[in-house]
Parts: structure tokens; C-alpha cells; sequence
């Protein structure tokens, strides 16, 4: 079938067959008149032409084509009309006329060899005009099937099940190889389902294709980290964080953590520091700086208390700092730990909750 607005374009250029033109005036009244010819592009006598009022429904009008072809339907009043020709009872074509109160008549061309030779035209075209509505029809169904394997993957993996969400990703990935953002999910669902190994696989096909991507660069080296490839790992931060200034704050806090827990306190101090700096929100940035700089401590009784530890400066300040962003976090009781080692009393961490842009929404 054709589409709608195919009908009309063809439907227009079928009409562009019939030639009007303007009719000087022959009797009283405006008229209606012209010339008909046969599939062969003869004259065509003995047809009858018939024309019916539209605004005046009780009008109908009859007449036959002489030798030569023509016809005339004269004293017409302005007005919309309907125009049908006939040959021996069969209806050969039909078209609405507008006469205008500004005109006094309307000359009609009525060509069957050239309304059949539109026609077949039209009929050519149809099948092309098919096989692309079939195409389209196709990629939208596999458009469709491709979304919904994606979206079972990334509801299987919130719902921690990731053996379920690689199944999807893996469907996906067969229909369309190519797409990064699949292949950086498949990742994410082999991490969780304990394979190293393949998760990196995929990861680092995320990043071959999208290689300025600071979020894959991301994912790779938290990956090599838990393969305990650090030096790589901590490449792939910082060139995450150069690509990526938005997020910046995120991937210096990875960098800083991997120092950190690889027990490099002093080369993850200024990557902390970074974090925090680039987005003073981040709340696991605070408590993690406050880490390193107790590590970094010199671990010696404070002149003030001797059964505590003197921090370096900071140490409080970074500590209390997440307790003001998070004082029910993961780490908030660690936080109070340490600065009870730091000597701070328990009314001091009772710090205000520090207000963040969502607060103000």
C-alpha cells in the first residue's frame, strides 16, 4: 500500500492531467466546457459528462460529447462542482470543479491516455515505495527487540543479577556489534558477576570505540585494579579526568583511592585533594583525604592529650567535613572514630548538615 501523503502527491499529479483554463463567457451565467480524448489520445464522441452541483445538491446536469470531443454546460452559477464521464455506462473518471464568482467560465482537458499513462506510473512506483515501508517496518521492530534485550540487561543488573543482564547484553551486542554503550553495560555485568577477565574484554572494546569516552577510561582502570594492574589502572584516571572535566572530581577520587588502598597514602593525598577542590559536595572524597592525612600522621602522642594522636592539619577539618555531608554515610562511623583518635570531643562532631545544590531544587 502507499502512505497517506504519497496517495496525495499522486493523487495531485494524476489531476495535473486535466488542463483548466479560464472560458470567456458564451451565455448568460458562467460555463463549464472542454474537450475529452480517448486512451489513444483521439477525440472521444457518444461519452457523457454529467456535472452535479455540490453547493446546490438538486443540480445535475447531463450532456454528450460531440464528434470532435467537447462538451459544454452552460448559465452556472459560482459555486463548487463535481464533473463525471461516462462511456457506455462505465465511469471513467471524476474530479471536483470550483467555478469562481470571478471568472465567467472553465475550459477542461480530460486525456485518458494521459490519466492511464499517470497511473501506471504510479503503479511502478508503488513497489518501491512498499519494500522501503517493509525496510523501515523492519529496522523499527529490531530498533524495538535491541532496546527492550538493553533494558532487561540494566534492570537485571540493579536487581544484582548479573549473570541475567550479561544473557541480554550479549543478545543485544549479536544484533548490532557496534554500539560502545552495550559493550561498557557488558562490562559492568561481568564485573558483578565475578569474571574479571571477560568484563575487561569488553571494556576495553567500549574504549576502542570511543576512545576520548573519560567514562570508559573510567571503568577500564577500576577493572585493573581489581586485577591488580595498578600503574594502568591509574593512567586510565587521570586521562579519564583530563577528557572528562565535568566528572573530574570522580575519577581523581578512583585515582586517590587506588593509592590509597595500595598503601601509597602520600602519592594519593593531591589526587584527594583534587577531588574534594573540583566538587566540594563529594562526600567519600572528604573521608578518604581524611585517611591519607591521618596515615601520613606523624604518630605521636598530641602535646594536648597524650592518649591521643596529633593530625597533620586537615585531618580534622576532612573528616568532620563528610560528617557534615553524610552523617549517616557508610563511613560515618568510621569518621567518628578517627577523630576520637584525633582527640575531637563528641560535641564537636555534631557539626550542621552542609546544604547541597539538590536542597535549593
Amino acid at each position: 500500500m502507499v502512505s497517506r501523503k504519497v496517495r496525495r502527491l499522486l493523487v495531485a499529479f494524476a489531476a495535473g492531467c486535466l488542463a483548466t483554463l479560464t472560458l470567456s463567457a458564451q451565455a448568460p451565467g458562467g460555463a463549464i466546457a472542454g474537450q475529452v480524448f480517448d486512451e489513444q489520445g483521439q477525440p472521444l464522441a457518444g461519452a457523457t459528462v454529467i456535472l452535479r452541483g455540490l453547493d446546490r445538491t438538486d443540480l445535475r446536469l447531463q450532456t454528450e460529447t460531440d464528434p470532435e470531443g467537447r462538451f459544454a454546460h452552460s448559465s452556472l452559477q459560482p459555486g463548487r462542482y463535481h464533473l463525471l464521464l461516462l462511456r457506455a455506462g462505465e465511469i471513467l473518471w471524476s474530479f471536483p470543479l470550483t467555478l469562481p464568482a470571478n471568472q465567467e467560465g472553465l475550459r477542461v482537458e480530460i486525456d485518458l491516455k494521459k490519466l492511464h499513462e499517470a497511473a501506471a506510473a504510479r503503479r511502478t512506483l508503488d513497489p518501491e515505495l512498499e519494500r522501503q515501508r517493509d525496510a523501515d517496518s523492519r529496522r523499527l521492530e529490531e530498533e524495538q527487540l535491541l532496546q527492550s534485550h538493553y533494558n532487561r540487561g540494566a534492570r537485571s543488573l540493579r536487581e544484582k543479577n548479573p549473570e541475567e543482564a550479561v544473557k541480554e547484553f550479549q543478545a543485544a551486542l549479536e544484533m548490532e556489534p557496534d554500539r560502545t554503550t552495550t559493550y561498557a553495560m557488558l562490562g559492568a555485568a561481568y564485573a558483578a558477576a565475578g569474571q574479571t577477565d571477560a568484563a575487561l574484554d569488553a571494556s576495553q572494546r567500549a574504549l576502542e570505540q570511543e576512545p576520548t569516552e573519560g567514562a570508559h577510561h573510567n571503568n577500564l582502570g577500576t577493572l585493573l585494579v581489581s586485577a591488580g594492574r595498578l600503574p594502568e589502572a591509574l593512567e586510565h584516571f587521570r586521562r579519564a579526568a583530563q577528557l572528562d572535566p565535568d566528572r573530574a572530581a570522580s575519577y581523581q577520587f578512583n585515582l586517590g583511592a587506588a593509592l590509597l588502598n595500595a598503601g601509597r597514602s602520600d602519592e594519593a593525598l593531591p589526587a584527594l585533594e583534587q577531588a574534594t577542590r573540583s566538587d566540594p559536595t563529594l562526600a567519600v572524597a572528604h573521608f578518604f583525604l581524611g585517611v591519607a592525612l591521618f596515615r601520613t600522621s606523624p604518630q605521636q602522642p598530641s602535646a594536648e592529650a597524650p592518649d591521643r594522636v596529633a593530625g597533620r592539619p586537615g585531618t580534622v577539618a576532612a573528616f568532620q567535613r563528610y560528617l557534615q555531608l553524610e552523617p549517616e554515610g557508610d563511613f560515618a562511623t568510621e569518621a567518628r572514630d578517627y577523630l576520637e583518635q584525633l582527640g575531637v570531643p563528641a560535641s564537636d562532631m555534631l557539626l550542621p548538615v552542609v546544604p547541597t545544590p539538590q536542597d535549593f531544587d
